[in-house]
């Protein structure tokens, strides 16, 4: 972590590689957690962390969902969100692109223009709090897909827009602040999402057993299958996160912590978009690739 203090830079591989809790012991841990908690308010003591000025409420501060005291370190992007806000004193750096009272959009490092994040101005941990499916939770998703495109700072200037967010996995995710990926899709996705059209629901309810298989490709750019639960929906104004609660995450008895979540629009038909989601322990039918918590094979950074 000590080149992107000394830099300024959000290099991506450091958000993907590791979790927020050491070793896999500690996601069980989280992933129970999950399902215990069903609103993300454990102590009605604690203040609610604020966001910046007009901002929607905070979840409370929690071990799920994160304390505003958290810094440094996992905390890194956390820390870069305040001072994009004005709310922590810090160098100054110029990842700042947008800054709103809900979120703000950072560079993601890489130093090309397919490569952003959306990174909410509340304290909040990941996919795993649940905060953010509750009404009270800005529609990040709808936010994240209105900065990718032109006109705007984060533009993300490629052939088709992915967006996504990984899963709390302790070899996946190092920054424990919630972020979605504004990025490229690797070529040749949208093909198969097309191909695999027949397939794919538009029906939340049935969501978690439409599962396809679709080859993305692996950090070292090799051709790699994984399967996914996709679902269409038409647009981005419901709430993501309370759908794949709702319809994926406990009807199975699965965990957010293990899920994660990407958006590409569909471009056939009446249009809409593409939600894929998947998990590592991913039920797949016979013959079928197993399932992933990283969104990095469908989404290209550099």
């Amino acid at each position: 972590m000590s080149d992107l203090k000394a830099t300024g830079k959000l290099h991506r591989r450091q958000f993907v590689r590791l979790s927020g809790t050491a070793g896999a012991t500690g996601l069980l841990g989280l992933m129970g957690a999950g399902k215990a908690l069903a609103d993300g308010a454990p102590a009605a003591e604690s203040p609610p962390a604020l966001g910046g000025p007009g901002a929607a409420p905070c979840p409370t501060p929690s071990t799920l969902c994160g304390r505003p005291s958290d810094t440094g370190g996992r905390y890194d992007l956390w820390d870069r969100v305040q001072i994009c806000e004005g709310t922590k004193q810090g160098p100054p750096f110029p990842q700042c692109l947008q800054t709103t009272p809900s979120y703000v959009v950072l560079n993601g490092g890489s130093g090309s223009n397919h490569d952003f994040l959306l990174v909410p101005s509340c304290r909040i941990s990941g996919i795993e709090c649940p905060f953010i499916a509750t009404p009270a939770a800005p529609n990040y998703w709808l936010d994240a897909w209105n900065n990718a495109q032109p006109g705007q700072p984060a533009h993300v200037v490629y052939p088709h827009i992915g967006l996504g967010i990984n899963s709390a996995d302790p070899t996946i995710r190092q920054q424990d602040q919630l972020h979605i990926h504004l990025a490229g899709l690797h070529s040749g996705i949208q093909t198969q999402l097309n191909n695999h059209d027949g397939m794919i629901t538009n029906n939340p309810s049935v969501w978690r057993n439409q599962i396809v298989p679709v080859w993305g490709l692996t950090s070292a750019g090799a051709p790699a299958p994984r399967s996914y639960r996709v679902l269409h929906v038409a647009n981005l104004n419901q709430n993501l996160f309370t759908l794949l609660r709702d319809n994926v995450v406990t009807p199975t008895g699965a965990t957010m912590a293990a899920q994660m979540l990407a958006v590409t629009p569909r471009l056939i038909g009446n249009g809409g978009f593409y939600v894929l989601n998947s998990e590592p322990g991913l039920s797949v039918p016979p013959g079928q690739p197993g399932g992933t918590g990283t969104t990095d094979f469908l989404l290209a950074y550099a």
